[in-house]
């Protein structure tokens, strides 16, 4: 395992914070760490202290944005996609995404009827999963962002799913918990669209929303005391050594 400490930055608030990462031609790792803080005034301004493996030091700036937006009300943490960070804002029910020099906005699906229960990533595409909490709690649905390079808010349905039609491989005792606040789920698969990974009762369960079974693959005793999610990262097959600090390198 490899790991690199940064140089230290001032800290004033509790910033929102996100790691992008992305590989060059030579296969080598760049990267960079943001934090984003609001400066409450009329215009909507944003400090930003940023950390590029470029440079392997802090810069700060000011930059306005386009739209106003709440940053004290991004509810999940921030989901890496195209070099943007994108979170749920739920004061306006959109997904805002910032690079910090680019912002782009996503309304939710206007057939969607409730709240986000999962925002990320799976095969390079914008998921968000929705699962009725008191009106039906056996539903689940999965959309998918299309057209992101057209900037447009088309979300498409991909799975509609009811947890009553499903088949358990194993542990059908599990069956009188798949229902609100028993279930929540937990990641998405990388690559595989049609698999979700739940959590039921402390429980992890791979979820086949193709072929509409359940399955349980770990019993975890301490998600029963936490909000469980996950964020799924893909990395290259072979090691990817992490770019040196200069400081490091004068040592």
């Amino acid at each position: 395992m490899q790991w690199l400490a940064l140089p230290p930055v001032r800290q004033h608030e509790t910033p929102l914070h996100g790691f992008i990462c992305s590989y060059d031609k030579h296969k080598q790792l760049t990267y960079r760490v943001l934090r984003l803080l609001k400066i409450k005034d009329k215009n909507m301004e944003i400090k930003v202290d940023m950390f590029s493996s470029d440079t392997c030091e802090w810069t700060k700036s000011l930059v306005s944005c386009p739209r106003r937006f709440d940053l004290s009300s991004f509810a999940t943490a921030a989901v890496v996609y195209k070099d943007l960070l994108f979170w749920w804002e739920i004061k306006s029910n959109r997904i805002v995404g910032c690079d910090p020099n680019n912002y782009r906005f996503f309304e939710l699906p206007v057939q969607m009827e409730h709240g986000i229960d999962y925002f990320g990533l799976c095969g390079g595409s914008l998921r968000i999963c929705e699962i009725p909490g008191q009106e039906d709690p056996s539903l689940l649905r999965v959309w998918v962002l299309k057209d992101f390079v057209k900037n447009e808010d088309k979300w498409c349905l991909e799975h509609e799913v009811y947890f009553n039609q499903m088949t358990w491989k194993n542990s059908t005792w599990l069956t009188e918990y798949v229902k609100s606040p028993y279930l929540q789920v937990f990641a998405y698969h990388p690559n595989d669209g049609d698999i979700l990974y739940l959590v039921i009762k402390s429980r992890i369960v791979l979820c086949n929303l193709q072929r509409k079974t359940l399955e349980m693959l770990h019993d975890f005793p301490m998600l029963a005391h936490v909000c469980a999610r996950a964020h799924t990262s893909v990395l290259p097959w072979w090691p990817t050594p992490i770019p040196s600090s200069p400081l490091q390198n004068a040592t």
